[in-house]
């Protein structure tokens, strides 16, 4: 039985960026060829929080220096002097308001889209009038802003760094069904994993290994390296049928775009699974079938080789 594992507050404490950890890596930043970095930019070291972790943990976070990856959704378009990651809810309010350290460094201003990783302190802030009025005009809402009577009560990032990937670059990768447009950027695998039920039921991109393939069409895929019983992370079956991957794609690596969802496969389909992939011995000590995380691609975008 695939194991879906949800992090835990003890797991999000774990995370916080422990003194002495960017002093191991002789400040070395993250991949240049991956990611553009801003004000002290973000060296190797401590895993950046998911923003669900950090939301979740917002007071014992309080004043601690973390790590957040989370998309960009917001910019401020006069400057680059603030973001938003994450969603706004229906009063416009992000989940993470974004300022940088001593006014010392700004955003591109055609960021959103992109992933960042920010490494600061998070607290609660109280807004006044004439600044949620001021953020909003920044960004473009001219009409919103009008409407403000009482400010905003958010949770306020100040990064001393930060880190955005760069977009994919497509020219990389074999284009399949829909194949995957130019836009924002996949969540990835770990991500997924990390709280599968927030990506149910919605289109998502998704980003990951690919560790399986159908070896008689190539009508089916694994993302992501098994579980002792066998289950991928995430099994990926392609829309209508309608267009088959290499069967050599293994160790590439994909970018999906559909929809996931939760899969309890009947034993005939998981001994069918496994036979295609040509796992015989395993297919006939099969008694229960699997309960998987299934993603039904209309486009996937595959490497032109394995990743080394």
């Amino acid at each position: 039985m695939l194991v879906l594992r949800i992090l835990t507050s003890l797991t999000a404490l774990a995370l916080v960026a422990a003194p002495g950890a960017q002093e191991q890596t002789a400040n070395k930043k993250l991949d240049a060829d991956r990611f553009d970095h801003y004000g002290d930019g973000i060296v190797a070291g401590s895993q950046p929080m998911t923003l669900r972790a950090a939301l979740a943990n917002a007071k014992a976070l309080d004043g601690k220096t973390i790590r957040v990856r989370a998309p960009i959704t917001g910019v401020c378009q006069v400057k680059g002097c603030w973001m938003n990651l994450g969603r706004t809810d229906a009063n416009g309010n992000p989940p993470l308001f974004v300022k940088f350290k001593d006014y010392g460094f700004f955003m591109p201003k055609d960021s959103s889209g992109r992933v960042a990783i920010v490494e600061g302190t998070m607290t609660l802030k109280q807004e006044t009038v004439a600044e949620t009025k001021h953020y909003l005009e920044d960004a473009g809402k001219h009409e919103q802003a009008k409407k403000v009577t009482q400010g905003r009560k958010i949770l306020r990032f100040m990064a001393s760094g930060v880190a955005i990937e760069k977009p994919i670059d497509l020219t990389a990768y074999r284009q399949f069904g829909a194949g995957i447009a130019a836009g924002a950027a996949p969540a990835t695998l770990a991500e997924v994993m990390a709280s599968p039920a927030d990506y149910v039921g919605r289109k998502v991109r998704v980003r990951g290994p690919v560790t399986g393939v159908c070896q008689v069409k190539g009508c089916w895929m694994n993302l992501g390296k098994p579980d002792k019983q066998g289950n991928p992370p995430i099994f990926v079956k392609f829309k209508d049928y309608g267009f088959f991957v290499p069967k050599d794609a293994s160790g590439c690596e994909a970018v999906l775009e559909g929809q996931l969802s939760f899969k309890q496969e009947t034993v005939a389909e998981t001994k069918h699974y496994l036979e295609d992939a040509g796992k015989y011995e395993a297919a006939k000590k099969v008694t229960e079938g699997r309960k998987i995380l299934r993603f039904m691609a209309d486009g996937v975008a595959i490497t032109k080789a394995a990743k080394k």
